[in-house]
């Protein structure tokens, strides 16, 4: 009955909200859906589990959370199993998910324990945006092992294990191959044809799509999630706002500083073209009047040595130009 009661259906929040996904995976009840989830992703077989991590329907909102991972999980064997959702692909995630499987693998041993009693602790995330950190790697299921650098057949211990899962390298896959993944389809699209059609024959999958349709229809549960969108929106809002300010701001100081350091060249080079244009006018000046005071001098010694000589000053005037007083100095 999934396919007819579902079909056509458009999710309200759908599993990748923060709120729904921790009911989904973390409330008790759900354990058949969490185990199928685990076994589908790490390709090993749970005997049972249980969930540790429940959603707090006490908190008054979102920012009330403390650091914690979305879902820890404990096997029959104790074994813990860690499950996080990523929408944005930040640069502090790998030190955050090192950080998260470090805690939880150490959380359990008590005073006086060997190191013996630690559990295999595995993690599991998915991200909606692809991780920078394997850009490079066209798969979109990679397993993250500590391994010998120069001999990476050679694992150090399987205590430790982190699985990342990235839809939108899913996407791409899946249209090459045309493989599907139900879990990864069901966070993409949960009442979508694909889906509902799984569901007919998985029990989990089908549990899995009726308990988000429940869920959705919680009261408390829709508040709490009302409560992380708007948290969402606003963190996405904020950060546009602060990019933006950032820019203008850059933008206005890049203008100030190039605006200063212009002014600073162009009063250089003109102080420059300056001294040079005053240096070839001065000596162009300077030979002018030289030429000028040449031409006086020989024009007067010419007409000392016509004065010598008897001639008139008439005549010494016409001759050399000068007036009859520069001739009587003479």
């Amino acid at each position: 009955m999934v396919a007819e009661d579902f079909k056509n259906k458009k999710p309200i929040y759908g599993p990748m909200n923060d709120t729904i996904f921790k009911c989904l995976l973390g409330n008790r009840g759900n354990e058949k859906i969490t185990k199928s989830f685990l076994e589908n992703v790490i390709g090993e077989e749970i005997e049972s589990i249980t969930t540790d991590c429940k959603l707090d329907l006490q908190r008054e909102s979102v920012e009330d959370k403390k650091m914690e991972a979305d879902v820890i999980a404990k096997d029959d064997q104790l074994r813990k199993y860690i499950i996080e959702m990523q929408r944005r692909a930040y640069d502090y995630l790998p030190s955050r998910f090192i950080g998260y499987l470090a805690r939880t693998y150490i959380a359990d041993i008590k005073v006086k324990e060997d190191y013996s009693t630690l559990k295999r602790t595995v993690m599991v995330i998915i991200m909606e945006e692809n991780f920078k950190n394997t850009e490079d790697i066209e798969k979109y299921h990679t397993i993250w092992n500590i391994r010998e650098q120069d001999y990476p057949e050679k694992i150090l211990s399987k205590k430790l294990e982190i699985h990342i899962l990235e839809l939108e390298k899913y996407k791409v896959q899946k249209k090459k191959t045309g493989k599907k993944d139900p879990w990864l389809e069901f966070f993409i699209n949960p009442y979508g044809e694909e889906v509902l059609n799984m569901a007919r024959t998985y029990e989990e999958l089908r549990a899995a799509v009726e308990q988000l349709n429940m869920l959705e229809a919680d009261e408390e549960v829709r508040r709490l999630a009302d409560a992380e969108a708007w948290a969402r929106y606003d963190r996405i809002s904020q950060l546009a706002e602060e990019t933006q300010k950032a820019r203008e701001k850059g933008l206005s100081e890049g203008r100030a500083k190039g605006l200063s350091e212009g002014r600073a060249k162009g009063l250089s080079e003109g102080r420059a073209k300056g001294r040079a244009e005053g240096r070839a006018e001065g000596r162009a000046e300077g030979r002018a009047e030289g030429r000028a005071e040449g031409r006086a001098e020989g024009r007067a010694e010419i007409a000392k040595k016509m004065k010598e000589k008897g001639m008139t000053v008439k005549e010494i005037e016409s001759f050399t130009g000068l007036s009859e007083e520069e001739i009587a100095q003479l």
